[in-house]
């Protein structure tokens, strides 16, 4: 019995020695808007329009609520990008501690999403858990936050390479 232990004991030690501990990105700070307008959808032009759902996961640290202007600014790796000004009306309610918000947005057409930043313009401050974007033909891609969106500067992640 006391051989069975040991071996099991140098299985689990010999097992837990491989593994490599997962490391986490942190989102990075983007105090400069760059959004390349040419790529911006004319209100008319439907016909290089692309439909996406975001969907948006407000942390359960995050205020109660917030009347904070949300912009969201995502795109490819070709530097095709879309910016969506604002997601929300203060007064719908979006945003809540602990809520998922869903968003059905129509933009340019883009190459498979590789980077996300978030917008805060306001006093009450918003803390998102994760942000989803699927565009539908490249599949969902989330990208998790769980902090702060200062005041005024972007907070993303650029995956693009």
């Amino acid at each position: 019995m006391k051989t069975l232990t040991l071996i099991f004991t140098f299985c689990i030690i010999v097992a837990f020695s491989q593994a490599k501990p997962a490391i986490v990105p942190r989102p990075e700070l983007n105090k400069t808007l760059k959004v390349n307008r040419t790529q911006q959808l004319q209100q008319n032009d439907q016909s290089s329009s692309c439909a996406y759902l975001l969907t948006i996961m407000t942390s359960c640290i995050s205020p109660a609520y917030t009347t904070d202007q949300i912009s969201l600014l995502f795109g490819d790796a070709h530097g095709h990008q879309a910016y969506i000004a604002r997601l929300d009306d203060p007064a719908s309610g979006t945003f809540q501690q602990c809520a998922i918000d869903v968003f059905d947005v129509i933009g340019p057409c883009l190459g498979k999403i590789c980077h996300l930043y978030l917008y805060r313009s306001g006093s009450n401050g918003w803390v998102p858990e994760r942000v989803i974007v699927d565009d539908y033909y490249y599949g969902p891609i989330a990208f998790e936050y769980n902090i702060d969106i200062p005041e005024g500067g972007g907070l993303g992640f650029n995956y693009c390479g």
